[in-house]
């Protein structure tokens, strides 16, 4: 039987026969080295067990997702232009399976047609479609844009967002520890915005108290004043963390502080380089000028 080679990096070729089969719900789907190469599982099997063919595809994979999968494959279709025209649903499924297969490049490129799909009135089911699932992270963090939009315009203008104002604190209040970290992390929402949401999250988890130093640290307090970094430190300081944390929440402020200072001497360091950088080009300038006029 004659073989061909899949070559997915520089650093891995695996020898392989030229057509395989994947056994999908109990019926067989005929595919080339293409599908295999696209497949970080595949190739583990191809590499790895001696008798691969049928390649057996989980259950929860439907079988319209691999024919999708082959025929995209086949023709060399890594802009999953074939899916334009499906439904948000089928393409949460596919890029589940994607995830699942080990087809990182697909997976990014679904991830990002994923985002843009992403609207005010479906945000909570691709949140809950993904949210248990840790390679899906990138799409459940991008799932929370609409609620963190919300959130920053109803804090737009007030010096912090109470309990009583923030009409989106049923929602978050219930996620875990992880998931709020993780919509922490979202550039749309302000430094102080997310101390406030954390303290309002925290009200109604304060069983949680050993994930608030990590939370914390998402918190940019270089970026903040020194009287509102002040305001912070005594906010926390009445949540009863412990003297560890408390300790080490004073180390990451003044931490913080540190890293502005730095960050404003390499600043002013810049600005004083650039002004003489211009005062010896319109010296040199009129040197010239005064050499031409001899």
């Amino acid at each position: 039987m004659s073989t061909s080679n899949i070559n997915m990096s520089t650093s891995r070729t695996v020898t392989c026969p030229p057509s395989f089969t994947l056994l999908v719900q109990g019926k067989h789907i005929h595919c080339s080295h293409r599908v295999i190469a696209c497949s970080s599982l595949f190739l583990d099997m191809v590499e790895l067990v001696e008798d691969y063919n049928p390649i057996p595809i989980p259950a929860f994979i439907s079988r319209q997702i691999m024919l999708d999968l082959v025929e995209m494959m086949e023709k060399d279709d890594w802009e999953c232009a074939h899916l334009i025209l499906v439904s948000l649903e089928y393409l949460l499924d596919f890029l589940i399976a994607v995830d699942f297969l080990g087809c990182e490049r697909l997976k990014s490129v679904l991830e990002e047609i994923v985002k843009k799909k992403i609207t005010e009135s479906n945000w909570k089911k691709v949140f809950h479609y993904t949210k248990n699932i840790p390679g899906l992270v990138n799409t459940t963090k991008n799932s929370m844009s609409p609620i963190c939009t919300r959130l920053a315009e109803l804090a737009k203008g007030k010096d912090s967002l109470s309990l009583e104002c923030d009409s989106c604190q049923q929602e978050y209040t219930k996620y875990t520890a992880s998931t709020l970290k993780l919509m922490l992390k979202n550039d749309i929402l302000g430094v102080s915005l997310k101390f406030d949401i954390l303290r309002n999250w925290f009200f109604e988890n304060s069983e949680a108290k050993g994930e608030i130093l990590s939370m914390l640290k998402i918190i940019e307090f270089k970026e903040l004043k020194d009287s509102k970094v002040e305001e912070i430190r005594r906010e926390v300081k009445t949540w009863n963390i412990g003297k560890e944390h408390k300790k080490s929440l004073n180390e990451l402020i003044e931490t913080a502080k540190k890293e502005r200072e730095m960050e404003r001497v390499r600043l002013e360091e810049e600005k004083k380089k650039l002004i003489e950088a211009r005062m010896n080009g319109r010296m040199n300038g009129l040197f010239m000028f005064a050499f031409f006029e001899m």
